[in-house]
């Protein structure tokens, strides 16, 4: 009997030693992951600047005027004001 008591207590010692060292384990594989995504993140938003600023760059008005140049627009010599015409008859 007590001989027993001794390999239960042995017994749940050691399965407690390799919850404690499967925890471990896990957690630091966890925090491998999470460092990966969290340089996964920062290049992601890295690139998300560099797409905005490039966006920036293309709807810039010097940028669209050159496109527009190219594509064979051009500035008017001269503006015309066309005004609505105004009635003939109003009532008072």
């Amino acid at each position: 009997m007590k001989n027993l008591k001794k390999y239960v207590l042995i017994g749940f010692c050691g399965l407690l030693a390799a919850s404690s060292i499967f925890m471990t384990v896990v957690s630091a594989t966890s925090g491998a992951e999470v460092s990966i995504l969290q340089k996964k993140e920062a290049q992601l938003a890295d690139d998300k600047r560099y797409l905005e600023n490039s966006l920036v760059k293309t709807l810039s008005i010097n940028q669209l005027e050159e496109k527009s140049n190219e594509l064979g627009y051009m500035k008017p010599a001269s503006l015309v004001y066309v005004t609505p015409p105004e009635a003939v008859a109003k009532l008072p």
